[in-house]
């Protein structure tokens, strides 16, 4: 039996529109009142806008449509870019990369490590078969004591705007996906790790931040960023 298992919608809303959802704000409230069993407890619930990172694994195939919503991202992102400054822009990437990540939580510097790892030996591994097209929506990565999963409502603020404004008005049950599930029968927590990363400019290795650690079976897995370090 495979490590991936998919349902279908998880609660029907007939008659409105799903609430749009703050990624950052709402995952706890939302994952508890529409997802989590009765005997589950939320260990950690980590907001994405898109494919997390990815160790060893390929990325997987654009769909369709996928590739035509990024490739107007990329456009508007090109665009921006021109009207500023290149080399200003590089000197400020340049001096955050080099500078700006290098200490713990205890100097006041800040970790730049992806909030989301899936390393493996490639597509066929355990956590590499996890890694399809669907990963690339918006949703949490969600950690209980009882299953990992990815999980994906159908309606949520864009990053730039998650975090910020108003509380979302929720009335009712909210309809949430299970893209992506795995049961505890099939994982080892094997706790907290520090994890290094490789800067983008300058090359060099700094701290990522600290992790939690779900081994599977051949050795893969699957890592969640701490929220608060």
């Amino acid at each position: 039996m495979s490590v991936t298992e998919r349902s279908g919608p998880g609660i029907a809303v007939s008659g409105r529109r799903p609430p749009k959802l703050d990624l950052k704000r709402d995952a706890k409230r939302v994952l508890e009142a529409n997802w989590l069993r009765p005997d589950e407890r939320l260990i950690e619930a980590t907001p994405v806008w898109g494919l997390p990172a990815l160790d060893g694994i390929p990325k997987p195939p654009w769909r369709a449509g996928q590739f035509a919503k990024a490739a107007l991202r990329i456009t508007g992102s090109t665009l921006m870019w021109i009207a500023g400054s290149v080399i200003v822009l590089v000197a400020l990437a340049a001096v955050a990369d080099g500078l700006g990540s290098g200490g713990g939580g205890g100097n006041g510097k800040r970790l730049k490590g992806p909030a989301m790892i899936l390393h493996g030996d490639g597509r066929d591994s355990l956590a590499g078969r996890l890694v399809t097209p669907d990963l690339r929506r918006r949703g949490w990565w969600v950690f209980t004591n009882r299953r990992v999963a990815f999980v994906a409502p159908r309606r949520s603020h864009a990053k730039i705007w998650s975090g910020a404004g108003p509380e979302t008005k929720i009335s009712g049950p909210v309809p949430l996906e299970t893209v992506v599930e795995v049961p505890e029968d099939r994982y080892t927590y094997e706790g907290d790790l520090h994890r290094m990363r490789r800067t983008r400019i300058l090359r060099r290795v700094k701290p990522a931040g600290l992790y939690k650690r779900v081994r599977l079976a051949d050795g893969s897995g699957i890592d969640f960023r701490r929220r608060h370090q």
